[in-house]
């Protein structure tokens, strides 16, 4: 098994519009999976997956680029766009999926081997767009089921429509709250990689717990009609550092 552990985050919807489509279009499915084949993920937090039919399809083409993955998706989310986690077979991935609060959103987390017999956790989430106190819920929620976790390494990452700059040049004080409270003990792993919104806003996370050396870095593919960009981590497995983890 390799020596690191490579995490990414991507919201694969498409450019928002209140009149079309904007989750993951069928059609995207094969762009989206030679983009993870390039990528190389261990493990791909995905937002925006429309339903099982669709993860298949993709879990199906990812075998084609990069070998066999496994995947869920929160297919008990109220919202029309769904949050899915694919893992690497060879490390023997579990899934769960989890509520984020008492607005109807799920959360999707993988279980799944590290190194030397280290299990770690990563969790897929989305949080509102809309709303700041239903995001401040979700993101409440998604912290304590991080700090819950007993994986020595865990991952909270996705499309949390909050940039923390942004917050704090427009005074968002809620916001600002928000985001404190998912860094109060998880690491903000991506800080310095850059936007992700179209290199407008850096709303897409990767959280850390457990690890010693981690770089981050904002892909430049995206989809053509897509508004995101992939946010990849590589968490170093020498032997020093799975120890510490």
């Amino acid at each position: 098994m390799r020596r690191r552990l490579r995490v990414l985050t991507w919201n694969v919807g498409r450019l928002y519009s209140p009149r079309h489509n904007n989750r993951l279009d069928d059609a995207d499915v094969p762009a989206v999976a030679r983009i993870l084949g390039e990528l190389d993920p261990d493990v791909a937090l995905l937002q925006e997956i429309v339903d099982a039919q669709q993860l298949q399809a993709l879990i199906a083409r990812m075998a084609e680029e990069r070998g066999a993955f496994c995947g869920a998706f929160a297919q008990y989310c109220v919202y029309d766009r769904r949050v899915a986690v694919l893992v690497r077979a060879e490390r023997a991935p579990a899934f769960e999926e989890l509520s984020l609060g008492g607005t109807g959103r799920r959360a999707m987390l993988a279980s799944f081997d590290v190194a030397d017999g280290v299990r770690g956790a990563a969790i897929s989430a989305h949080l509102d767009v809309f709303s700041p106190r239903r995001r401040a819920d979700q993101a409440w929620a998604l912290a304590q089921l991080a700090e819950d976790r007993a994986e020595p390494l865990v991952v909270a990452g996705g499309d949390f429509n909050l940039d923390p700059r942004w917050a704090a040049g427009t005074n968002n004080a809620e916001d600002l709250r928000t985001f404190a409270r998912l860094t109060r003990q998880l690491v903000d792993a991506g800080h310095a990689a850059g936007a992700t919104l179209i290199g407008l806003l850096r709303v897409d996370h990767l959280l850390v717990r457990g690890a010693a050396r981690t770089v981050a870095r904002v892909s430049p593919r995206r989809l053509p009609l897509g508004d995101h960009h992939p946010l990849v981590l590589d968490v170093d497995l020498d032997p020093d550092v799975a120890s510490a983890v």
